[in-house]
């Protein structure tokens, strides 16, 4: 019995030695000749046709300048720790939500819904920079303000106010009517 149970310990170890080669390897393979610290961007042919980085390679220039610093932020930022969970929320968003459909939107414009805009004295162009402007000012004052400490405050005052407001009401002091010495 001890016998068998050395020998699947042996084989165990040897196994758990090759797959972690193995996994080593495979990993080894599958970075990017670049930088190793810094994320490979996926290729045109990998990425999705609506993927918010193809949608920001469609754009004209300087729009597409816009849209790629904002991405690059956003995601700068998510691969720091976020303390705050709003913060974080709101980098999600950006990226997956708030950005691909502003870009989706200005792709989308037929011939005449652009010219509609230009009656209008909004040309499209215009309004796209807008929209990337403020997402960027909001993704900006997102990361200055730290939510989390205004969070735990607010939290702390609630907590306090549940714990001990009934009782301030209750614990009252007589008013002394002696004049003090």
């Amino acid at each position: 019995m001890i016998a068998v149970l050395i020998l699947m310990v042996i084989f165990g170890g040897i196994a758990l030695i090759t797959y972690v080669d193995n996994t080593s390897k495979a990993q080894r393979r599958a970075l990017p000749t670049g930088d190793p610290a810094l994320p490979a961007l996926p290729t045109p042919a990998e990425a999705a046709p609506d993927a918010v980085e193809t949608l920001a390679l469609r754009l004209p220039e300087p729009t597409r300048t816009a849209a790629w610093t904002l991405l690059c932020a956003v995601v700068d930022a998510q691969q720091t720790p976020q303390s705050d969970a709003r913060t974080a929320y709101l980098l999600t968003q950006t990226r997956d939500a708030y950005l691909p459909d502003t870009l989706r939107a200005y792709l989308g414009l037929t011939d005449g819904a652009r010219r509609t805009l230009i009656a209008q004295g909004q040309p499209a162009e215009v309004l796209l920079s807008e929209q990337l402007r403020l997402l960027e000012d909001g993704v900006r004052e997102a990361l200055r303000h730290d939510h989390a400490t205004a969070d735990r405050l607010l939290s702390q005052g609630r907590f306090l106010r549940e714990r001990f407001g009934h009782a301030e009401s209750a614990l009252t002091l007589p008013v002394s009517t002696r004049a003090s010495d």
